[in-house]
């Protein structure tokens, strides 16, 4: 199983603000032929039909980590 990040923690392991993750997420959306993150490869939508805020994970192979270096939260 893939571990996923929240946009929280891509942002924590890039060391850069969560709007930048946003931005990079929202771009994607917009524009997707010029946008530097693709939807699919990169971040996944989990938003359920209806629901006014969006579920986004990303994977951690579009920061440049592997499984391994992904800390897991704690309980």
């Amino acid at each position: 199983m893939t571990t996923l990040l929240t946009p929280q923690q891509a942002a924590d392991a890039m060391g850069v603000s969560k709007y930048v993750v946003e931005k990079l997420i929202n771009d994607a959306q917009t524009c997707p032929k010029t946008a530097k993150w693709r939807e699919k490869r990169d971040f996944i939508d989990l938003t359920p039909a209806g629901n006014v805020r969006r579920i986004i994970r990303i994977m951690p192979e579009a920061l440049g980590l592997s499984v391994s270096q992904v800390s897991q939260p704690t309980p």
